[in-house]
């Protein structure tokens, strides 16, 4: 018995210790900013908004929403630069992480008009 005890008090310990560790991320401002994409790459997103450029990180956790992505998504994952390009208007949600801005989503609202 006093061991079923023991076993409890140190998962209930584990729990409260994920708990804390999720409510200090969800504490983490979600933001919206939308704009025209200004580059692409691999890990990263330059937004320009109200005359400002803004750099987004992006990693496996960031969401891309648009029309045709869908589908995309059925052949494989979809990354950043199959999803968005260089004059692309977007509204990306993000959290300012201190030292850098984490996209949470990119949802692709125009893409840029092909020059001829």
């Amino acid at each position: 018995m006093i061991i079923a005890l023991a076993i409890a008090a140190l998962c209930a310990g584990r729990a409260v210790g994920l708990d804390a560790q999720t409510n200090a991320q969800t504490k983490t401002k979600t933001m919206n900013i939308s704009g025209t994409v200004k580059a692409v790459s691999g890990n990263s997103l330059i937004v320009t908004a109200a005359g400002k450029d803004m750099t987004f990180t992006i990693d496996k956790e960031t969401r891309f929403v648009g029309k045709g992505l869908g589908t995309k998504a059925k052949a494989g994952p979809v990354t950043v630069t199959d999803a968005v390009g260089a004059g692309d208007k977007v509204r990306v949600t993000y959290h300012d992480m201190g030292a850098t801005l984490h996209a949470a989503s990119v949802s692709i609202t125009a893409k840029a008009v092909p020059s001829k």
